[in-house]
Parts: structure tokens; sequence; C-alpha cells
């Protein structure tokens, strides 16, 4: 086994401490229900000085915007790793779903937070918005490959693969939103299978539906 070079181990270093500074930042701003958290006190809970905080984060829009990174990265990590192992396109459509639910369960308080500041006016609520546009426009090119390998394998029946895509995409946000705002939110695996069964049926399918033997549409 080959050993890391100083060079390389020194950037493990720094990722992994960027990482715990935005995941404590995460934490907090959720638990306080506002991003007006001193960076002294964020520098603090993540062990870190000061200084050390700035050298990766020049303020604390910075800070906001790379939380939202952070939670759309652990997402595709989860998902993308998933896809290369499912072919079918109704499994992609879940774990998709299922992918978006756990980012939510990880911290539903700060997910509620970025809701909440998206509208507001200030400039936390612009870089919130312009984090979370770009965010809704890689999402939508996850839902519309789903889409559109469905359609093609003939999973899919669908007259407008555009309102689809749109179709989802708001059941989603919908859905991620409820959660959120849930003190008692059903099991995750649960919820994933009772939306997807939603999106693939409509209200004319079953209620519940493991979605391991679902047919195709």
């Amino acid at each position: 086994m080959s050993r890391s070079s100083p060079a390389e181990l020194k950037a493990l270093i720094r990722d992994f401490r960027r990482d715990q500074i935005i995941d404590v930042a995460r934490r907090l701003f959720g638990e306080r229900g506002t991003i007006e958290v001193p960076m002294d006190e964020i520098a603090t809970e993540a062990g870190v000085a000061r200084s050390t905080l700035y050298v990766y984060f020049a303020n604390r829009d910075e800070l906001l915007r790379a939380c939202l990174q952070r939670m759309h990265t652990l997402l595709l990590d989860s998902v993308v790793g998933s896809w290369e192992r499912d072919s079918s396109p109704v499994e992609r459509l879940r774990t998709l779903v299922l992918g978006m639910l756990e980012r939510i369960d990880d911290n539903p308080a700060f997910f509620r937070l970025t809701l909440a500041t998206q509208g507001a006016p200030s400039p936390a609520a612009t870089t919130v918005g312009a984090e979370l546009d770009l965010i809704g426009l890689d999402i939508a090119g996850l839902i519309r490959d789903v889409i559109e390998q469905g359609t093609h394998s003939g999973d899919f029946r669908l007259l407008d693969a555009d309102k689809a895509m749109t179709f989802v995409g708001q059941q989603l946000y919908g859905a991620m939103s409820v959660r959120a705002g849930d003190p008692r939110p059903a099991p995750r695996h649960e919820a994933a299978d009772e939306l997807c069964s939603f999106l693939l049926y409509g209200l004319a399918g079953p209620a519940r539906t493991d979605m391991h033997t679902l047919p195709a549409s």
C-alpha cells in the first residue's frame, strides 16, 4: 500500500477541518433558527481558532453557501454511487427520493431555515436563493435522466416528459418541506416508497407498495 505524501496528508487534514466547520455551522444555524450566529462561536464549537475559520471562509454568507453545497454534495455521493448499481429507472427514482429525504433528516432545522431565509430581503437571502437555484438545476437534471431512461425503456409511458419532470420536482420539493416541519416523520424508507408510488401511479395507485416489486408503469 502506497503512503500518502506530506502534501496529500496536508490536503486531507485541510478538507477534514473545512467539513468539520461546515457541519458545526449547519447544526448551529439550525438550532438557533438564524444565520446570525457569531463566527467566534462557530470556531469554538468546531475546535479551531477564529483566524483559522477565516482561512476557509471570508464571511458568514460564504460559510452559509458552503453549508448548502455540502448538503448537495452528500446527496450526490449517496445517489450517484447507488445509481451505478441500479439499472431500473424505478429503483433510480426511489434512490433519488430516499437520498433527498435523508438529507432533510440530517438537519431538518437547517432546511427550514434555508426556506425561511430564501424569501427574506437580505444579502443572506440572495446567497441562499442563488445556491438553491444551482442545486435545483442539478437535481432537475437527475430527474430528467430518470424520466428519459424510463421512457426509453418503456417503464414510463409519458405524453410530455417536461410536464412529468416539473410534476416530480414539485412533489419532491413539497415532500421535503413537509418532512422538515414534521416533528415525528414517518420512517424514511416507508415515506420514500409512498412518495414513489404516488409519482408512478398517481391517485389511482395503491396506497402502499413495496417499491422493490413495482411493475412497470
